[in-house]
């Protein structure tokens, strides 16, 4: 290829033919464990991620859909590189943070679980069908702080300008594929378009991360220094990762490579607004009049609940007044009379709401679809002994199965 810049990075590096080789093949699979849910079982050897307690290298031959633990939202896949961003982020409960292409939701979730049960997520993303998985993926993580809204982000950053403690900015980029340095360049100026229009969402003394999975100098670090030449007071925020390496350029900025991390090529940067840049609440709406239905299974919760027409929600304050127009708000706690959702009956399980144990066993086979002889109260919740929440258990006293459609049903589970 005339040009080529993985050839021309590689050149560069001290490592270079080692990197090509890695960047070819299959990189380290990886696993993030929720906080609320117990802890991973039945994966064998699991190998601690250097810069993020909460993740684990897994061997090659795990599919994580054959285990339990995935259907229970216990573990959520994700490369280990792609949990750095949302770490530089550093989102903390009662914060406004916008994820401003958030589909499919692995750095949506692990942001919704840091903010808990208290704060505002603005999930943006272009593609209708892609928000549909995102808004499922955020349900079966128990994320009640989240809004995924059709706005685009133009239009959000225009109407709603300096409302985020927090904006991370994941762009699309090139990848580890060979790309001619023409391509590689015009993909940059699409990723600073990008990055320019999220800025201003950042309110005063902000936080904007911005990151890629692709290698290439010209899309991480030189749309970083385009950046701070069009937009005097802000800075790198400079940040350091265990196992991680800094960036080519000497700004502060984090990188992750194939031949040395065992990951995707990656790279992270988190920028810091000026302090004089001001702040605004145009997010906060009406909150909508509380329904006591959560109550039932947690009567203390700061958590809102509200109708909508036959269908109960849940959020957090924050969620529930927000202004912006959403395809999903919080959780969908149940529609009419029917007991909670699936995902929404394991959220309230990881919150505290009263619950029996089954073994592992049992648990498998319950999510198999299998009924059971269970000596329990009738609708009762039920968990696994390691915490796992599996849901609502049904039926009579002889023949107990899990309340869930027939489609969420797994066999032969690890």
């Amino acid at each position: 290829m005339k040009g080529d810049a993985l050839a021309d990075l590689a050149s560069s590096l001290p490592d270079g033919d080692a990197f090509l080789r890695s960047v070819a093949s299959p990189f380290r699979r990886a696993i993030r464990v929720h906080p609320r849910r117990g802890q991973p079982s039945g994966w064998g050897d699991l190998v601690p991620i250097p810069w993020n307690p909460a993740g684990f290298f897994t061997t090659a031959d795990c599919d994580p859909g054959d285990f339990l633990d995935y259907h229970t939202g216990t573990i959520y896949p994700q490369d280990a590189a792609s949990q750095v961003p949302v770490l530089l982020l550093a989102p903390q409960p009662g914060e406004v943070i916008v994820d401003t292409c958030a589909a499919p939701g692995s750095k949506s979730t692990q942001i919704g679980l840091a903010l808990g049960d208290d704060g505002l997520l603005v999930c943006v993303d272009a593609a209708a069908p892609r928000r549909r998985v995102l808004a499922e993926n955020l349900a079966r993580q128990g994320i009640t702080g989240g809004v995924v809204t059709p706005m685009p982000l133009h239009v959000l950053a225009e109407r709603h300008p300096h409302v985020a403690d927090g904006v991370l900015v994941d762009a699309p980029c090139s990848g580890h594929e060979p790309r001619s340095q023409k391509q590689v360049a015009r993909m940059a100026e699409r990723q600073l378009t990008l990055l320019t229009e999220a800025a201003r969402l950042v309110r005063g003394d902000g936080r904007l991360v911005y990151s890629t999975c692709t290698p290439y100098v010209a899309e991480n670090e030189g749309v970083i220094q385009a950046f701070l030449a069009a937009h005097p007071g802000w800075r790198v925020d400079v940040v350091t990762l265990p196992g991680c390496d800094v960036d080519l350029a000497g700004l502060g900025a984090v990188r992750l490579w194939p031949q040395r991390q065992g990951t995707e090529p990656f790279f992270a940067c988190r920028l810091r607004a000026p302090e004089d840049l001001p702040g605004s609440d145009s997010l906060r709406g009406r909150e909508p009049p509380a329904d006591r239905a959560l109550s039932r299974w947690l009567p203390d919760s700061p958590l809102r609940c509200w109708n909508n027409g036959r269908t109960s929600f849940i959020a957090t304050v924050a969620a529930a007044a927000c202004a912006l127009p959403s395809e999903a708000r919080g959780l969908v706690l149940a529609h009419g009379e029917g007991g909670p959702e699936p995902w929404t009956a394991q959220m309230l399980i990881d919150r505290g709401a009263a619950s029996i144990e089954v073994d592992a066993t049992t648990a498998k086979h319950l999510w198999a679809g299998e009924s059971l002889a269970l000596s329990a109260p009738p609708s009762v919740f039920v968990r696994r002994t390691s915490g796992a929440p599996l849901g609502l258990l049904g039926g009579a006293v002889d023949a107990r199965r899990l309340s869930l459609p027939s489609r969420l049903f797994r066999s032969a589970l690890r």
